[in-house]
């Protein structure tokens, strides 16, 4: 199991459920750091303490994961979580915030960043949001089938999606940690509903609302399984990769923390330039 840093603080989120965080480091601009699809904080303690020693960190749970409670239907939708991150960066007054989000992540840091223009200065994405098999949207009727699929052997097809884009070099122990903390990070038809509406949204209609700069940083190893036909709202977002797997902050967290500074400072040069 990965291994927590204490408990989380809570606050209501605004389409029901509740957002769980914890704030570590006390010098720096503010990094926001936004799990993916049955995820939680806990996911980037490895490289937390790396971090925090640059900068002030805002790690998340979203509605219903990670021991939060859950929205009721109407709220398990990636805007209702995005707009839980923008009320917790107005609850604790953060302003010119880098948001980093992983995976599902992408698309709540975007949905965040719209809301609360003011309070985020840049996105960062860590292998999100240029897939249009994921991000595209995904036809109704493929949505529906990917969701009888999983669910016909939910613990089986979890272990199979992360060996599917674990990186060669991660060894079975991480890769079973992996998946045994994202079964129990939510109930499965909690979880489900969620990967339901992150297949229905869509970057190209999202993405062109973002109005800070933005980058985005990606598996090579996971790029191979992406759809051939790109998004054009990325067309003048930089794109930059990394070699591991799909989660770096667990299979390789010296190197991503090294190559999430860096993009940082990327970021920094554009909003100059803005």
């Amino acid at each position: 199991m990965t291994e927590t840093m204490g408990n989380l603080a809570m606050l209501d989120a605004p389409m029901g459920g509740e957002i769980g965080y914890r704030t570590l480091g006390t010098t720096g601009d503010w990094l926001v750091l936004i799990h993916g699809w049955c995820g939680n904080a806990d996911q980037w303690n490895s490289i937390i303490p790396g971090l925090a020693r640059r900068f002030r960190i805002l790690a998340v749970s979203h509605p219903g994961f990670g021991g939060m409670s859950a929205p009721p239907r109407s709220g398990r939708t990636i805007g209702a979580m995005g707009a839980a991150v923008a009320r917790l960066l107005d609850h604790l007054d953060i302003g010119c915030a880098t948001l980093v989000g992983h995976s599902m992540g992408g698309p709540i840091m975007t949905e965040a960043a719209i809301l609360a223009p003011g309070r985020v200065k840049a996105l960062l994405g860590l292998d999100t949001l240029t897939d249009r098999g994921y991000y595209g949207p995904v036809p109704d009727d493929e949505i529906r089938q990917r969701r009888q699929d999983f669910a016909a052997d939910y613990d089986g097809r979890m272990r199979a999606m992360i060996d599917n884009i674990a990186h060669p070099s991660t060894g079975d122990a991480i890769r079973q940690m992996i998946t045994d903390d994202m079964i129990a990070s939510a109930p499965a038809d909690f979880a489900l509903d969620i990967k339901d509406d992150l297949f229905a949204w869509n970057a190209e209609e999202r993405w062109p609302l973002v109005r800070c700069p933005a980058l985005i940083l990606n598996s090579v190893w996971v790029a191979r399984l992406a759809h051939p036909d790109p998004m054009s709202c990325f067309d003048g977002t930089e794109v930059v990769s990394y070699d591991s797997g799909h989660f770096p902050m667990i299979e390789a967290p010296a190197m991503i923390v090294e190559k999430l500074k860096t993009c940082i400072t990327r970021l920094v040069y554009q909003q100059s330039a803005h």
